[in-house]
């Protein structure tokens, strides 16, 4: 990878290995620190890029190709699989108002099981489209500044966008909350690590072969 498209404090330009279970050359699949939900994954590309509106078609395409993959795979063992993506979102800001790195390196969320929260996930935004494909619903995000991605199936997908005030950690507070558990939408305060690995390993078996 080209070093200009690293960041040294973004843990998603060097992930933790034993949390990885999945990977290629344009991104990895990995069980992220505070599983609300059983199998609960981030999918990242392997450049620094700012969001999935920010990749080249080549890397767009990979990305997405990877992406559907593994949520097929985390669907026929959870049975569901919800999908989230902060596009250019700065839903990761800290305690002194920095965004973290991470925050804008492409990524995916995964909580597979959950139920569907778009109802709830509507409320925040002003505007909403929706598209039945993970594609067309990215390249109407291109022009825009900031977008939330929000498909609880893989036919529907949803481009939320002009927000109101978001609640750090959106996706996962979202989800959190739904379960009666707001406090676990922090994940560095309930990392959970051990089960985080735990599930690595079991995941890692979906996809031999």
């Amino acid at each position: 990878m080209d070093a200009t498209q690293q960041n040294s404090d973004c843990f998603l330009c060097t992930p933790e290995n034993d949390l990885i279970y999945h990977s290629d050359t344009a991104a990895f699949a990995l069980c992220g620190l505070g599983p609300i939900v059983e199998g609960y994954s981030v999918v990242a590309t392997r450049n620094h890029a700012r969001s999935s509106a920010d990749l080249t078609s080549v890397e767009g395409k990979e990305f997405q190709n990877f992406a559907v993959g593994v949520r097929s795979k985390l669907t026929s063992k959870f049975d569901s699989c919800l999908m989230t993506e902060h596009g250019r979102l700065p839903v990761c800001v800290d305690s002194s108002g920095t965004s973290e790195p991470h925050c804008y390196h492409a990524h995916f969320l995964f909580f597979p099981g959950a139920g569907d929260l778009g109802e709830n996930a509507r409320s925040y935004f002003r505007k909403t489209d929706v598209f039945d494909s993970l594609s067309t619903a990215l390249e109407s995000t291109r022009s825009l500044e900031e977008y939330y991605l929000y498909s609880p199936t893989p036919s529907r997908f949803l481009i939320m966008t002009r927000p109101g005030r978001l609640i750090r950690q959106f996706s996962r507070y979202l989800v959190a909350e739904s379960l009666g558990q707001p406090e676990l939408a922090d994940w560095r305060r309930h990392p959970m690590r051990s089960e985080a690995v735990s599930m690595a390993q079991i995941l890692r078996e979906l996809f031999v072969g």
